[in-house]
C-alpha cells in the first residue's frame, strides 16, 4: 500500500473555498474534521452542505422518534461545527434528504452541487465506494458536479476501514494521501465529535453505539486520509 503524505496539501490552499458535502451529521468530523479546523484557521473559507440530517440512526427507538433525532442530530452537527470553526461563522447549507435515501435523491443533488460550486474550490466528500450507500451516493454526485466545475474532489474513506484488506486490488492505493492532523486541530476534532451523543451511547434492542470503540479510535489518528486525482 503506497500512501501519499503532505504536511500540508497542495490541492487545498487558502485562497480555496473548501466545500464539504456530508451525508449524515458526524460525517464532517469523521472525514475531515482536522483538515477543517486547519483550513478554517489559516483564513481559508468553507461551507458544509448536510445532505441528510441522519434521522435513521435509531430505528424503532421510542425514545428518538425520527423528527426528535433529527432535529437532535441538527444541534449537535451545528455545535460540532462551532468547535471546528473556534466560533468563526461557517454557513452551512441543510438539505433534508431522507436518510439512508440519497441514491434515490442523486439527480438531484448532482444539479444543486453544479449550480453551487465554483472553479477552484475544493470539493470533498466520501468515497464513491465507501461500502455505505449514502456516502457512495454522495460521492458519485460530487464527482460528477466537481467534474462539471472544473473543481479538484477530494474522497474520505470512512466506511471502508471497516472492510477495508491493503491487498485489495480494487481499492486505489496509490491516489490516497494522508493528510497530518495538528494537535490543536486534533483536540477540536475529538471535542466536536464528543458532541455527537446520540451517536455515542447504546441504541434500543441492544444496538450498539453507531461511533463505536474502533470509530473513534480512528478519529484519533495523527492523520486524515483522503482519494486524490493526481
Amino acid at each position: 500500500m503506497g500512501v501519499t503524505r503532505h504536511t500540508s496539501p497542495p490541492w487545498l490552499t487558502p485562497a480555496q473555498r473548501l466545500v464539504v458535502v456530508a451525508p449524515h451529521p458526524d460525517d464532517e468530523v469523521l472525514a475531515c474534521g482536522g483538515l477543517l479546523h486547519g483550513h478554517l484557521a489559516r483564513g481559508g473559507e468553507a461551507l458544509v452542505v448536510a445532505v441528510t440530517d441522519g434521522e435513521a440512526s435509531h430505528p424503532g427507538d421510542p425514545e428518538w422518534p425520527a423528527p426528535r433525532l433529527a432535529e437532535q442530530r441538527r444541534a449537535e452537527s451545528a455545535a460540532g461545527l462551532l468547535r471546528l470553526s473556534a466560533g468563526r461563522a461557517l454557513p452551512v447549507l441543510r438539505l433534508g434528504v431522507p436518510d439512508g435515501r440519497v441514491m434515490r435523491y442523486a439527480p438531484r443533488l448532482q444539479a444543486m452541487l453544479e449550480a453551487l460550486l465554483q472553479p477552484g474550490d475544493v470539493a470533498l466528500t466520501t468515497w464513491r465506494w465507501d461500502g455505505h450507500p449514502d456516502h457512495e451516493a454522495c460521492g458519485a454526485a460530487t464527482v460528477a458536479a466537481a467534474a462539471r466545475q472544473g473543481c479538484t474532489v477530494a474522497e474520505a474513506p470512512v466506511w471502508m476501514w471497516h472492510w477495508a484488506d491493503t491487498r485489495d486490488p480494487l481499492i486505489p492505493w496509490a491516489r490516497l494521501c494522508a493528510v497530518p492532523v495538528a494537535p490543536d486541530s486534533a483536540a477540536c476534532k475529538r471535542h466536536a465529535l464528543a458532541l455527537h451523543a446520540t451517536q455515542r451511547t447504546p441504541r434500543a434492542g441492544g444496538l450498539p453505539p453507531i461511533l463505536e470503540e474502533a470509530i473513534l479510535q480512528r478519529a484519533e489518528w495523527g492523520a486524515e486520509y483522503f482519494f486524490v486525482e493526481p
